[in-house]
């Protein structure tokens, strides 16, 4: 990632709640294959879908949470219930429907390295140096 987390941080001290980040993706396929939320005024998480089909909206959410330490007790409620525990924006997803999740612009880029194309793709793209002059 290019940028800092201290913002992410704040907004999660802001917002006494787990918060996720988002941001927006204009590709239907990449929405297909990330976590989907749909976000009210106030940055609120009302829906949160893993993978969807028909995303319902173009708000990607990158694997970036921080958690609230009394939603923690939730995991094993989250999977007694048949939480799919293959991904983490599964347990996310359930969350949502369970209390209050708030959604931060993420505000630059991250890069997801699964593949050693994407390794080397990362490798032409990213400049660190930025981060540490922040």
């Amino acid at each position: 990632m290019d940028f800092s987390l201290s913002g992410f941080v704040s907004f999660f001290t802001g917002k006494q709640s787990t918060c996720i980040m988002r941001h927006y993706e204009p590709s239907l396929t990449a929405l297909q294959r990330t976590g989907v939320a749909t976000i009210d005024s106030s940055d609120k998480v009302l829906l949160m879908e893993e993978k969807p089909r028909e995303p319902k909206s173009n708000w990607a959410v990158p694997p970036f949470y921080v958690y609230k330490r009394e939603d923690l007790p939730l995991i094993r409620k989250a999977i007694e219930s048949g939480c799919n525990t293959d991904a983490p924006g599964s347990f996310i997803a359930w969350l949502c429907s369970h209390t209050s999740v708030y959604a931060y612009p993420m505000p630059g880029k991250r890069w997801d390295i699964g593949n050693l194309q994407s390794y080397e793709q990362v490798k032409q793209e990213f400049d660190g140096s930025r981060l540490l002059k922040q």
